[in-house]
């Protein structure tokens, strides 16, 4: 789905971003031939979104988009979702289209995204400033509730997307919200910069200290909610969700902190393991694998280390090109480099829960083992690690890591949410202590 930027009403303080509501696709050999078009030039439309822009604009499931305004479209998808990026809820645009051989011209006038909405909760959307960024939170509050609840705030994996996302009811992170809703929790979650309805500066080119402070005015910000118990604060950090969750919680009033599939060792010490189990996984063999090794973990140094750029690194070691590709900026990764998780964690004062699916590739269970040990040295008794049977990274259900990389490939793995069982038996345990 292509969902856009732009704004709603004004109480909102932030703008809504638009709903295109285009399944899209770049056009190749094949489909050029299919639909006897006289170049490569453009956007397929494979399908349309009811209610959204697009729909209303007469747009169809074959039409080719071959112009926006006087902005002529060449095969690559990436400058035309950037063209629709610049538009705003209520701005004006002229599609230029093919269908079946006869061009049309298609005025298209952008509508915004509708909110969230679920029989189990109401969603409010709010924002909140950080810097120089406005960031769009969503707080939801379970339906039926009265009096104050406990909240639970949602920290998202690393990369650059957005957690709003109410069209996609069957998302795992919207059947996570779900599920403590069921169970009287509100919940709060917030976009990184850049992206959804927030502000900003890009998110590729944001920092982890940035993001970890939009969290923090997030979190004080529910607080003020007069639905909201700020006595029974919960956080849930999920992959490097739960490298931020310690900084997060410092100096907060958290009941409890639960992590899933994350890293608790020095980003370097993660990243060579982690490559050298994927490259197993993946078959390499072993004199390869040596070799790539000794590659990755002097490019490595130089770049989280010594912190100097890709580019300086790669003057030294051009065969790691391939190695040092992040999902966030370079700068983010050395911050997370730098920083040093063991005294994060043994300087909160607060039960914490650590989960790892057995089936997970990404990350591994010596560090959920030093969380709960770092923890029970500080508070004895305040942490756990647990190892969920036949779960990946990713919440499907696999019985190993080689069964969790095929299922990466499909497009409907099947999902493993007994790790919610767990989650939600360790939180209603803390809710009332």
């Amino acid at each position: 789905m292509l969902g856009v930027a732009a704004p709603k009403a004004a109480a909102q303080e932030l703008p809504r971003r638009p709903f295109v509501g285009i399944d899209l696709r770049a056009l190749n050999d094949s489909l050029q031939q299919r639909y006897r078009l006289p170049d490569q030039n453009g956007v397929l439309v494979l399908g349309v979104r009811p209610g959204s822009s697009a729909e209303a604009a007469g747009l169809r499931a074959g039409d080719v988009v071959r112009r926006v305004d006087n902005t002529v479209l060449g095969p690559e998808l990436g400058p035309f979702l950037a063209l629709l990026k610049q538009h705003r809820a209520g701005d004006r645009a002229t599609f230029t289209i093919l269908r079946n051989g006869r061009q049309l011209r298609k005025p298209l006038v952008f509508r915004p995204l509708p909110p969230e909405q679920s029989p189990l909760y109401d969603a409010t959307y709010s924002a909140v400033h950080f810097g120089p960024n406005r960031l769009r939170t969503i707080v939801t509050r379970p339906r039926g509730a009265t009096g104050k609840v406990p909240l639970v705030l949602f920290i998202q994996g690393v990369g650059c997307f957005s957690i709003d996302n109410p069209l996609s009811r069957n998302e795992p992170t919207r059947r996570i919200i779900d599920s403590l809703s069921r169970r009287g929790y509100a919940t709060l979650r917030v976009d990184k910069t850049g992206m959804g309805d927030s502000q900003g500066t890009p998110c590729l080119q944001s920092d982890l200290h940035s993001e970890a402070g939009g969290y923090k005015a997030a979190l004080a910000a529910a607080r003020q909610l007069d639905f909201v118990d700020g006595q029974r604060v919960f956080i849930t950090g999920f992959s490097i969700g739960g490298v931020l969750a310690p900084l997060v919680a410092a100096g907060e009033n958290v009941r409890g902190i639960v992590v899933f599939g994350t890293v608790s060792r020095t980003f370097i010490e993660y990243l060579l393991e982690n490559k050298r189990n994927q490259s197993q996984l993946a078959g390499l063999p072993a004199d390869s694998l040596n070799a790539l090794m000794q590659t990755y973990a002097a490019a490595l140094h130089l770049l989280l280390t010594e912190r100097q750029t890709p580019e300086q690194v790669l003057t030294r070691y051009p065969a790691a090109r391939g190695l040092l590709r992040f999902p966030q900026h370079y700068t983010y990764m050395q911050q997370w480099q730098a920083l040093n998780l063991p005294r994060a964690w043994q300087q909160l004062d607060t039960d914490v829960l650590a989960l790892r699916g057995a089936a997970d590739y990404i990350s591994y269970s010596v560090d959920h083992q030093l969380i709960a040990d770092v923890v029970n040295r500080a508070h004895p008794g305040r942490a756990r690690f647990v190892l969920l049977p036949e779960v990946d990274h990713h919440f499907n259900h696999a019985r190993d890591m080689a069964e969790a990389m095929r299922l990466d490939e499909q497009a409907n793995p099947p999902l493993n949410f007994e790790f919610m069982t767990v989650i939600l038996r360790w939180l209603d345990e803390r809710r009332n202590v």
